[in-house]
């Protein structure tokens, strides 16, 4: 009975290992078994180095899980956002992981293709804590602000109060060195998305404070190579199996906690 049991269960790994080849063997990846992720390593929790060197955070594990369920192996290439969607137009990589922003220009956009929504996001603003004078959105009118070079979210701020009041911005290549001028005082604040800043000023204390209200809600999406949309249709697959089963919320609340819904994302 036990040996007939084993072979069961062998069988139908076998069988699962055959349906992710087969899966696998469908797609037009640049590398034959593996898929190649662009990510930045600087967008806390979603990519970010840990206290090993090694990629770690939402987008990080969510990719894995996604190269796994296609019966491929997951390989990193880090770069600056900067160059993140002029790479994947290049063929550097098959997909970007990297707190990405689902907006409908990207989404519309003929140089590549964009995923369903899996984590809902804001657009978020913040200061140094004792500045008084910045405590809403309407206070950042015609202050110094700093973004994340090719972050879109000043996009949404310029709509919403106008190109003279955000006139004064300055780009950074990373959160890092953002931060850091945040923290000196060399910018007044700083815009980008909701969740990167509220994580890097929680869990190291920094004299930094976040604005109470968030601009916008949207979605992060992947970004896929335009020569792959059957990549695309499967990704998209595996995130509503992924919402359905639970996973997407596990790994959601492992690297972000109680995030915002996706039921609150403009359809």
């Amino acid at each position: 009975m036990r040996k007939f049991t084993t072979s069961l269960l062998l069988t139908a790994l076998a069988s699962v290992m055959s349906i992710s080849a087969v899966a696998a063997a469908e797609l037009n990846v640049i590398k034959p078994g593996t898929l190649i992720i662009g990510t930045t390593g600087s967008s806390p929790p979603s990519t970010m180095f840990n206290d090993s060197a090694e990629l770690a955070g939402l987008d990080i594990d969510l990719s894995k899980k996604i190269a796994a369920d296609l019966g491929l192996k997951a390989e990193f290439v880090t770069l600056d956002w900067s160059g993140m969607l002029a790479g994947i137009q290049a063929g550097r990589f098959d997909m970007v992981a990297s707190s990405v922003a689902r907006t409908p220009e990207r989404v519309a956009s003929a140089d590549f293709l964009v995923s369903e929504a899996y984590l809902a996001n804001g657009v978020g603003a913040a200061k140094v804590k004792d500045n008084t004078t910045i405590n809403s959105w309407a206070d950042l009118c015609g202050k110094a602000i700093g973004i994340v070079k090719g972050a879109n979210q000043i996009v949404t701020a310029r709509k919403q109060f106008g190109d003279a009041c955000f006139s004064n911005v300055k780009e950074y290549p990373g959160w890092t060195e953002l931060l850091l001028d945040l923290q000196n005082k060399r910018i007044d604040a700083l815009v980008g998305n909701y969740i990167t800043p509220a994580y890097l000023i929680s869990s190291t204390n920094r004299p930094l404070a976040l604005l109470p209200q968030s601009l916008d809600v949207s979605g992060n999406a992947l970004v896929i190579r335009k020569q792959d949309p059957e990549l695309r249709t499967k990704i998209d697959a595996l995130l509503a199996q992924y919402k359905k089963d639970g996973s997407l919320q596990q790994i959601t609340e492992k690297w972000v906690g109680k995030g915002l819904s996706l039921d609150q994302l403009k359809k």
